[in-house]
């Protein structure tokens, strides 16, 4: 039996938030992302509510209806935003609150800035969090750094471009989408590549990875992958958006929704 994912997903295309499920095929509800440009990170926070990170800072969405219930915009060139579970938000991005470089703010329950740690370097897309770990997605790697944005180890694949997201997989390896690279790599817990999966010629012809955003790892141990397609409202039809691997990194179906979706981004599985 078939399972059915329920999801969100940032359509950087069109601009647009969009719940639907891969059932059905049907988009629940659509909101625009014209007044929150550039937003890509989603943390769920609880059964109704999700974290989105987007250039001027974050906001807070109900999951059921798509409304926006908080807004949190007070940068420039925010690109991720992470609830820890003291209640405390980290904001990431570029020459943030009058420091250069890679910066991570940390506000507190009220939005008032904690401290503002900042390290070299000129990009930085998505950043996630594991044991006090920061993982900084900065293009042609990945830099794991101490809360205090002291690198402890860095993460390098041939073919990494754009790198877009990492995570911790609960035996301590961890999974990096390449961006334009176009494959997925895995490391072991000590930083060294293991495997990669999910390039051109792993996959059914209909599915042309293009660019390897934001995914999502279940708990099976499946891994779903959104498949950025380019900007612009007309990609929807140019390969398959949501892509499912296997625990090993095999390929097991993938969905589009070209009506509704140009170019899916960013990626929550609900």
């Amino acid at each position: 039996m078939e399972v059915n994912f329920e999801f969100l997903t940032i359509d950087e295309g069109k601009q647009n938030l969009l719940k639907a499920d891969t059932e059905s095929g049907k988009i629940h509800w659509t909101k625009s992302l014209a007044d929150y440009p550039t937003a890509r990170a989603m943390q769920r926070l609880n059964d109704d509510r999700v974290l989105m990170g987007y250039s001027r800072g974050y906001c807070i969405i109900e999951i059921s209806t798509g409304k926006i219930i908080k807004d949190c915009a007070r940068w420039r060139n925010v690109t991720s935003a992470y609830r820890n579970p003291d209640e405390t938000t980290l904001i990431t991005g570029l020459n943030l609150e009058d420091q250069m470089g890679v910066c991570v703010i940390t506000l507190d329950q009220n939005d008032e800035v904690l401290t503002t740690q900042s390290c070299e370097g000129d990009y930085v897309r998505l950043m996630t969090v594991s044991e006090n770990r920061y993982l900084l997605s900065t293009n042609d790697h990945i830099m794991i750094c101490n809360n205090k944005l002291k690198t402890q180890s860095i993460l390098r694949a041939e073919g990494f471009l754009h790198a877009w997201k990492s995570i911790v997989c609960p035996d301590g390896s961890i999974l990096v989408s390449a961006g334009y690279g176009a494959f997925m790599a895995k490391f072991n817990e000590k930083g060294v590549l293991q495997s990669t999966f999910g390039r051109a010629d792993e996959l059914p012809p209909e599915v042309k990875p293009n660019f390897y955003a934001s995914f999502c790892r279940i708990n099976d141990g499946s891994i779903l992958l959104a498949n950025w397609q380019g900007h612009g409202v007309k990609n929807g039809s140019k390969g398959r958006q949501l892509i499912r691997f296997n625990s090993n990194g095999t390929y097991l179906n993938s969905w589009s929704f070209p009506d509704d979706i140009s170019s899916m981004q960013g990626l929550l599985i609900l």
